[in-house]
């Protein structure tokens, strides 16, 4: 049987000593600080465990609450949606119907705006026309105007271009007759100085080859003179010494290249003197060739000279009548801007006088702007004999009132056909062309209402 632990740990207690007793303490107090750390470990980790668990639990229950908050506040705002919307459903009913009906009063207004803008249109258009064919016949006749003074300048400028073309075809025809005169004399002049060129060269080679055979002559007489002479000293060296001989052979060496270099400066000396008298020839018949044509293109330059003044004052005196008359032309352009301004600043003024008498018409005159006085009053039918040619009028208005703007084009084509014709006279409403004198009649019509006007304004009623 074994014994047992307790009594074998006590019995070695028993018998330890103290330093092992210390030992043994302190492993125990070291065991148990190492169990009581683990123990905290243990409960640190289980405590951070159970802490994951209930962060990772309000998560969950916080976004199930999130949802279920979202899904509530959805129903609610779209039951509130709802109302919005059929409120606004309402509302938009209600203002379609109000716009509907303001739409069918601006329509109606637009239908009464349209009408009397087609008898304003009609009223102005006439006016226009007359003003229009007016116009036409004043720039017919400046047209006129412009082209006759045209046509004079193209005159003007013609016979001048043809004077200046023949006057310079002759001066022309004299340059060349000059200049065919100058090149005979040139040519003449050439032939004759060649003939002495060529007469003093022959005179100057016979007269150098006289004297060449002279020197010649008297240089081989002195040579075979020296000849002799050297002969004569050679004997006598001969006979006297032989140590010249060398010497002497030296000398007569030197001498027949002394006598050769003479030969050839002799000739280069000729040959000097023939180039030298040549081109002393040369320079002479130059200098009067040179001085001769210097003569004559000095009397040329006088010629030109004399011409170019004369073109020049000429020129000068065409620029300065070509400037007269581009200031007179600029001049006459600027005025007649100046009046073409004025006369469309009064077209305009008159423009907006009619606007403004517009808005003062009353019904009548503005379905009837050019009837009488008398008509106007009473005194006379509105419509007489020409009631047909109304009729056709009225009932073309009232088509151009409908929509159906084929009468206003046919009336117009057929006056902008007259106007490139070049036919000046104006046209009725009705396309038919009017007479001179009642160009004013509409006009005077519209103007002499006034008068009638102001005296029924002022009249004393009865």
């Amino acid at each position: 049987m074994p014994p047992k632990k307790g009594k074998s740990s006590k019995s070695k207690k028993l018998n330890e000593t103290d330093e092992e007793r210390a030992a043994r303490l302190e492993a125990e107090a070291a065991a148990a600080q190492e169990g009581a750390r683990r123990r905290e470990e243990a409960a640190r980790l289980r405590l951070v465990e159970r802490q994951q668990k209930e962060q990772a639990y309000g998560h969950m229950n916080a976004v199930k609450i999130h949802n279920q908050w979202r899904r509530i506040m959805r129903m609610a705002k779209t039951e509130e949606l709802k109302q919005d919307i059929e409120i606004l459903s309402q509302s938009y009913d209600r203002t379609v119907d109000r716009k509907d009906a303001l739409i069918q009063a601006l329509d109606r207004d637009l239908e009464d705006a349209e009408e009397q803008y087609g008898t304003a249109l009609r009223g102005h258009l006439q006016v226009v026309d007359s003003l229009q064919d007016m116009q036409y016949a004043r720039m017919k006749t400046m047209q006129e105007q412009f082209q006759t003074n045209l046509k004079a300048l193209q005159e003007e400028f013609d016979s001048e271009r043809s004077d200046m073309t023949s006057s310079r075809n002759r001066q022309k025809k004299e340059m060349a007759d000059l200049m065919a005169a100058m090149e005979t004399e040139f040519a003449e002049a050439d032939s004759e100085a060649r003939q002495e060129f060529e007469a003093a060269r022959e005179e100057i080679r016979n007269r150098s080859s006289e004297e060449y055979n002279v020197l010649k002559i008297s240089l081989e007489g002195q040579i075979e003179e020296l000849e002799r002479t050297f002969e004569a000293a050679h004997q006598a060296y001969l006979q006297n010494t032989g140590a010249r001989a060398t010497a002497f052979q030296t000398l007569t060496t030197n001498d027949a290249a002394a006598a050769r270099v003479i030969e050839q400066r002799m000739k280069k000396l000729v040959q000097m003197q023939e180039s030298l008298s040549q081109w002393r020839t040369k320079i002479g018949s130059t200098g009067r060739e040179w001085e001769e044509r210097q003569h004559a293109l000095q009397a040329e330059k006088d010629i030109m000279a004399r011409h170019y003044s004369a073109l020049k004052a000429a020129m000068e005196h065409f620029r300065a009548q070509q400037n007269t008359r581009l200031k007179h032309l600029s001049a006459n352009s600027a005025n007649a801007n100046l009046e073409l301004k004025k006369k469309l600043g009064s077209a305009e003024r008159i423009l907006k006088l009619g606007e403004l008498c517009r808005k003062l018409e009353t019904e009548q005159e503005k379905v009837l702007p050019f009837c009488s006085p008398e008509q106007a009053l009473g005194l006379q039918p509105l419509f007489d004999q020409e009631e047909p040619q109304q009729s056709e009028a009225e009932s073309s208005a009232t088509s151009f009132d409908d929509g159906d703007h084929a009468g206003m084009s046919r009336l117009m084509t057929r006056r902008e056909n007259n106007f490139k014709q070049g036919s000046g006279h104006a046209l009725d409403h009705a396309g038919s062309p009017v007479s001179e004198w009642d160009y004013l009649n509409n006009f005077f019509k519209r103007f002499n209402k006034v008068p009638v006007s102001l005296l029924g304004a002022h009249k004393p009623h009865a």
